[in-house]
Parts: C-alpha cells; sequence; structure tokens
C-alpha cells in the first residue's frame, strides 16, 4: 500500500495517470512476490488466500491469519504514507474526489455495472493464480513475478478508470479508513470475494489436472533451483462521482 499508493499520489511536482497507476501496482506486486513469495506466497489479497483455500492450498487456521497480517498491513502502509507525505496532497485529492488512492465507480455506472466489472477483472487474477497453483505448472515458476506484474497492470490500465480496479478488499479498505470516504465501498467487499469463490471452484474441477507421479530420470548436468510462490494484489485510480 505504501509503494503504490505512493505512486497515486499527485504531488511533488508530479501529476499521475491512469496508465502510470496501473504500472507502479503492477511492479509493486512483482517487489512483493520477489521479496516474500518464498516465504508465504505473497498473497497480499484476502480474496487470492480465498481462493487458496478453497483450492485446497491454504488451511482454514493459515487463511484466518492470512487475513489479519493483509488487513493489518494495508492500514499501516497507506497510514505511513499519510505519515511522511504532506497532508495538502490528501486534502487536495479529497477536495477533486474521493481521495487519494481511493477506489470508487465512475458516475456514469450503475452499482450492478460496476459491481460485475469488478467481479469479472478480479476472476482473470483468480484464474491466473489457479494457472500458476495448477501441479502442471510446478515447473514454470521461475517468471512468475514478472508474468502477475504485467497482469496487475494489465488490469488496473483497463479497469482503473471505471472502478479503480481493486481486485482487493484489503486494498479497498486503507485509503477508504484514513480519508474517512466510504463511497460504495460494499461493491469492493462483494464483488471481488465472490470471485474469489467462485472461479476457484470452476478451475478446480473443470481445468486442473493431477500429474503422474512416475518421474522419468535422465541423465542431465544439475541446474539451479528456483522457486517463486504466486500471488497478488492492485492498482487504484479515483474518479468524483457526483
Amino acid at each position: 500500500m505504501f509503494l503504490g499508493c505512493m505512486g497515486c499520489l499527485d504531488g511533488f511536482d508530479n501529476t499521475t495517470t491512469n496508465f502510470s497507476r496501473g504500472i507502479i501496482f503492477g511492479f509493486t506486486v512483482m517487489v512483493v512476490i520477489i521479496t516474500f513469495g518464498v516465504v508465504s506466497g505473497a498473497h497480499i489479497n484476502p480474496v487470492v488466500s480465498m481462493a487458496s483455500y478453497i483450492y485446497g492450498d491454504l488451511s482454514f487456521m493459515m487463511l484466518m491469519i492470512y487475513f489479519v497480517a493483509q488487513f493489518t498491513g494495508a492500514l499501516c502502509g497507506y497510514g505511513l504514507l499519510m505519515g511522511v507525505a504532506p497532508q495538502d496532497y490528501f486534502n487536495q485529492a479529497l477536495t477533486n474526489g474521493h481521495g487519494s488512492c481511493v477506489t470508487a465507480p465512475h458516475a456514469s455506472l450503475s452499482s450492478a455495472e460496476a459491481l460485475a466489472i469488478e467481479f469479472i477483472v478480479t476472476g482473470i487474477l483468480i484464474w491466473a493464480c489457479c494457472g500458476v497453483w495448477d501441479p502442471r505448472n510446478a515447473q514454470h515458476q521461475d517468471s512468475a513475478p514478472v508474468k502477475f506484474a504485467l497482469l496487475v497492470a494489465a488490469i488496473s490500465v483497463a479497469a482503473g478508470p471505471a472502478t479503480g480496479a481493486s481486485m482487493n478488499p484489503a486494498r479497498t479498505l486503507s485509503p477508504c479508513f484514513w480519508n474517512n470516504s466510504y463511497h460504495k465501498i460494499w461493491i469492493y467487499f462483494v464483488g471481488p470475494p465472490l470471485a474469489g469463490v467462485i472461479m476457484p471452484i470452476v478451475y478446480k474441477y473443470i481445468f486442473r489436472r493431477e500429474v503422474s507421479n512416475v518421474t522419468e530420470h535422465i541423465s542431465s548436468p544439475p541446474q539451479e533451483q528456483v522457486c517463486v510462490c504466486v500471488v497478488h494484489n492492485k492498482e487504484s485510480h479515483f474518479e468524483k462521482v457526483l
């Protein structure tokens, strides 16, 4: 939240764009995966953790622990940003819209349309995660951080002007809390979690395949092992809703 939302902050003689916000959130995800992927899977997103639990890769106890860590981390990250950046920048963002890094649907969208967009873009992210978790992809993890960076950036740039492309309730809650700006926040606590439940079930029972236990012994020189465990989270854009 600190790094991603700093990239969304209009200030320091810099004006952000939807494209720049999408890129910074994508590559922030990459940094987190590279740093903590082998430690915890680098979920940073409660919806991804929900999908991992349904997929069978995370226990219920760990799911609860992840939830606490993700929401606490998001609140602390944005709070730290507000502590080191000039308050005038945040006040100006509230004057012009809903607040810096706050996700809110565009004024032209109905609540149902915004909900559908958040469900769909989160579903794309979750299916990508399921594809990475698929046993058939166990040996193809070396470039996962870059792949997820580009995935999150693409979704963020595409859906950012519409809903902020949150895909992550923790990412949405933190700026809303610190700016006391809660316009249609319920959309981000319904759409993404719904996708986090439905999409892994669909992938698990339709697309997932187990790999054979038979291993071929092929003589080859020893190679360095690269282990990157995955997963996400997100960008945002705020629009003034009348």
